[in-house]
């Protein structure tokens, strides 16, 4: 992939900067800034990454629509090194990073070709599927570019930005998917010169405690699980989940300043999601760790589902180390160690 950096592209239409994910549920909690964890075996973030079916297509929403800056681009290229650590022979991949101001998490575009892909399509309620929240200034104004894109879904049941009560006040917001499926969540914010820089990162969890295990027992994390399931016919609606309740649970990613934040769906039909590296509409989170070959030791004798060429960190660039791992819900994270010798 061999990431190149170009020049900056100006924002336009959108002021985005992230905020607690999920915000019409997480909302409910009043948004502080966030204490640094410490760090362990995860000592950090590096991108949000999306696996696209057309790479063209998505920076036209991400960058043209949304006005997200691309900081880092890189044009098919073969690395074996990336094809071990992915689990993606004879592939090659390109990328495309656009940064999310207000936070370290930028998300992170990776197309592949020369290898089957098998589309994913995640729905916000299946397990493994992942997303982040955009503060607009003008949502209303936006809404129809976003709306109109060729393969977008709005998931909220009005088709449209709704304006609902929540526990600590009023919320403008819309729920979209991209045409990979992504979710965006778009809350607005009116006339905003300052926009809220909190931050987060959510993921939807088949089991609470069995994700919970994971990344407390395997991963350093500290999740608190939430009190219980809550019903919330607005909120759901807006989501684009009806009927459906929820559970919360969450955690700081280590080493950072932002929340990450289980959510697992009750009273409405989800599906198992099985995204290879390759497959568009798989999510990838990356993770900072301090020592890669020690860390997928320890995830191989628990019995994690180790995606690298044979179980074992790759090395795509000098001083780089990386191994992909599954998690309990399918949701792949990429284990980097940088100056690794």
């Amino acid at each position: 992939m061999n990431p190149s950096t170009q020049p900056g592209l100006p924002k336009h239409l959108l002021a985005v900067s992230q905020t607690l994910s999920l915000a019409l549920m997480v909302l409910a909690c009043p948004v502080y800034a966030q204490e640094t964890a410490p760090a362990g075996d995860i000592t950090g973030v590096g991108n949000f990454a999306h696996i696209v079916e057309d790479m063209d297509e998505s920076l036209r929403f991400y960058r043209d629509v949304l006005g997200l800056e691309v900081t880092v681009s890189a044009d098919f290229s073969v690395n074996a090194g990336v094809q071990d650590m992915g689990g993606t022979p004879n592939a090659e991949s390109r990328i495309a990073v656009l940064d999310v101001p207000g936070t370290e998490l930028d998300i992170e575009l990776i197309e592949y070709r020369g290898i089957d892909r098998n589309h994913q399509q995640p729905h916000f309620v299946d397990p493994g599927a992942a997303n982040m929240a955009m503060r607009p200034r003008d949502l209303d104004s936006l809404f129809p570019a976003v709306r109109d894109f060729p393969g977008v879904n709005v998931l909220t049941t009005s088709g449209e930005p709704v304006t609902i009560t929540t526990p600590n006040g009023t919320l403008h917001a819309v729920f979209v998917q991209d045409p990979d499926g992504f979710v965006v969540e778009m809350l607005g914010n009116p006339g905003g010169e300052e926009l809220i820089s909190a931050n987060s990162f959510e993921l939807t969890v088949a089991d609470t405690d069995e994700s919970i295990r994971f990344y407390n027992d395997l991963l350093g994390f500290n999740f608190t699980k939430g009190e219980g399931f809550v019903e919330n016919p607005d909120m759901a609606n807006t989501a684009g989940a009806p009927g459906a309740s929820f559970l919360q649970s969450r955690a700081i990613i280590p080493g950072t300043n932002i929340p990450m934040i289980l959510i697992e769906f009750k009273d409405i039909a989800r599906k198992t999601l099985s995204g290879r590296t390759q497959d568009p509409g798989t999510t990838v989170l990356q993770l900072e760790v301090q020592d890669v070959d020690a860390l997928t030791a320890k995830l191989t004798a628990a019995g994690a589902s180790i995606v690298s060429k044979d179980g074992k960190p790759a090395e795509p660039f000098p001083g780089l180390k990386i191994v992909i791992v599954r998690d309990p819900n399918n949701m792949l994270l990429e284990l980097v160690e940088r100056g690794a010798r």
